[in-house]
């Protein structure tokens, strides 16, 4: 069984639209495709997108290598 619910993005107006109606704004951190999917199907309001998984998984000096 699946539940089908739109979703909707999420822009900054909207965001701002949120604080002013001292709304709470969920906001989770992904580090690749497979957490960031689950967390939209979750409605989170916002995804940011970590890319120090190339340093703190992979080990690279930088995080150029998974960019």
């Amino acid at each position: 069984m699946s539940v089908n619910k739109e979703m909707k993005r999420v822009s900054t107006a909207m965001l701002q639209a949120m604080k002013e109606r001292q709304e709470k704004i969920s906001m989770l951190t992904s580090y690749d495709y497979s957490m960031a999917k689950m967390v939209d199907q979750a409605g989170v309001d916002v995804i940011l997108i970590g890319d120090s998984a190339a340093n703190v998984f992979a080990g690279y000096e930088t995080t150029l290598p998974i960019t």
